[in-house]
């Protein structure tokens, strides 16, 4: 049975294009705490807390040895900034939920009062 936290877990997969199944769903989970204020900050230590777990898988990296994972504000701005576009795609998974659970609150309100 599918779960409401699948059905973003798959809305997140398939807006940002990630294939990383652990990072979707640290993303996922920052779209239902979050929402649309979710931060570039928020990714980098989703991404950071996956890059730290992640297995030995040479060649691109050693996961916990990866140079970028430190706190968001040790980062260059140009590394802060390449997560702009998981920023935004979280934000617009945010509207449209927040927007389908608004309409369906709305059709239940009405319907119960008519």
């Amino acid at each position: 049975m599918e779960t409401y936290i699948d059905r973003v877990v798959d809305m997140v997969a398939k807006e940002t294009g990630l294939k990383s199944k652990q990072r979707t769903r640290y993303y996922a989970l920052l779209v239902l705490v979050k929402g649309e204020d979710v931060t570039l900050s928020d990714v980098h230590d989703c991404w950071s807390m996956a890059m730290n777990y992640k297995e030995k898988n040479p060649p691109y990296c050693y996961g916990y040895d990866h140079k970028s994972i430190v706190p968001f504000d040790e980062l260059s701005k140009e590394k802060q900034d390449r997560d702009i576009k998981y920023v935004e795609a979280l934000r617009k998974i945010a509207r449209k939920i927040k927007w389908n659970f608004y309409r369906r609150v709305r059709w239940r309100r009405k319907k119960w009062l008519n």
